[in-house]
């Protein structure tokens, strides 16, 4: 049962960068409570899931997670995303640390671990946290795009321009950004 629960929050992290948040809540909430307090939404004629704000669920969720088993990685990252979201930084930092610390390799969690340190004003922190996840997964043109932000308000623009380029060269979707 707790592993099938457990199980059920990992897939609502594959599906949050899809549909967003609220839906991982009500994915994390339909697994704990079943689905039967969520049989009628689609026939309410509101669009009530995407009025769900529960934030608080959803930590609670990942700390259930966590309890389970202490070291999945993917639970400390989960949760870090969801408090990033809430702009809680400094707690979002201490869970992609545990991440890291349980999987050195996990590319997202320093890639996040980047973007909440550059929300921060902490550039050079974060580039370093980009640089990391670059290593680990050189085709992540997220990391690249993101590093390219954070070189550009260091001021270091030559920089800055490459790491665009390497963004745009594996993603040219996101050359309507850098433009």
């Amino acid at each position: 049962m707790k592993k099938a629960i457990y199980h059920n929050a990992i897939i609502g992290h594959v599906l949050i960068t899809a549909l967003g948040s609220t839906m991982l809540v009500l994915l994390i909430l339909v697994s704990f409570v079943g689905a039967g307090p969520f049989a009628d939404i689609s026939k309410s004629g509101s669009n009530n899931v995407s009025n769900l704000n529960k934030s608080d669920e959803a930590i609670k969720s990942y700390d259930n997670a966590i309890e389970i088993n202490p070291q999945r990685s993917e639970a400390w990252s989960n949760k870090g995303l969801v408090l990033y979201h809430l702009n809680k930084s400094d707690e979002a930092i201490t869970a992609f640390d545990k991440a890291i610390e349980i999987n050195p390799r996990d590319s997202d969690a320093w890639k996040n671990t980047g973007a909440t340190l550059g929300n921060l004003n902490r550039y050079e922190e974060a580039v370093k946290a980009y640089d990391k996840a670059i290593e680990i997964n050189p085709q992540d043109s997220d990391a690249w795009y993101n590093k390219g932000i954070t070189l550009a308000k260091l001021g270091k623009f030559d920089e800055a321009i490459k790491a665009y380029d390497k963004a745009t060269e594996i993603n040219p979707q996101l050359r309507s950004l850098v433009q």
